[in-house]
């Protein structure tokens, strides 16, 4: 079973918490001065597109309501 199967199954709650935690370790590496400017650079671009595509469904879901 691949990763994307997996997600399928799980609950809601676990999805939310799965993203959350991704959030939290982007942020996490995107402020770690001990890391590499560029890995940096690439954990908060990658924290920016979650916290895009969040909103772009949010506000789709908002306005087909």
């Amino acid at each position: 079973m691949d990763t994307e199967d997996k997600l399928k199954e799980l609950s809601k709650e676990q999805l939310i918490n799965i993203i959350n935690w991704t959030r939290r370790d982007l942020y996490n590496g995107a402020i770690n001065r001990r890391l590499n400017p560029f890995v940096r650079g690439w954990c908060s671009m990658l924290k920016e597109a979650i916290e895009h595509q969040v909103t772009k469904a949010f506000n789709k879901l908002v306005k087909e309501e």
